[in-house]
């Protein structure tokens, strides 16, 4: 009788923390970008960040120092299921999203410096061969 309490108040616990609302969806990504083309001559200076489509609300492109880039979704983790809840813009290798004001260092593993959002943005994998770069989860 006891077993069965305990198992139940666990399961109770578990299930009241994994709110999937709370968390940026789940969705195929496998791009090729050849950061040579025009369109990515932001990225050849470090410190800088492009958007590109793809991901949930887009991708973040964000080159550290060296051949080092940091891949991040643009959906915030704040409230991610509203449709406003999107990083519109980047400064200083700040990430910001208009919708909440949460802002996230990108150098940082997108680490939250600004509330509400609590955790960081949503990362993608990357490989660099030359000058194309493969994006995925």
């Amino acid at each position: 009788m006891k077993l069965s309490i305990y198992i139940l108040s666990i399961s109770l616990i578990t299930l009241s923390c994994n709110s999937k609302e709370d968390y940026i969806a789940e969705v195929y990504v496998n791009i090729d970008v050849d950061l040579s083309l025009p369109e990515y001559s932001d990225l050849q200076v470090s410190g800088n960040s492009i958007f590109i489509e793809g991901g949930v609300e887009g991708i973040i492109i964000y080159h550290g120092v060296g051949n080092d880039y940091k891949v991040y979704d643009r959906n915030c983790s704040y409230e991610p299921s509203l449709s406003c809840s999107q990083i519109d813009s980047v400064d200083s290798g700040i990430a910001y999203c208009g919708c909440c004001s949460s802002a996230f260092l990108l150098s940082n593993d997108a680490s939250v410096l600004n509330s509400p959002a609590l955790l960081p943005l949503k990362k993608y994998y990357w490989t660099l061969s030359g000058s194309q770069m493969h994006i995925s989860n």
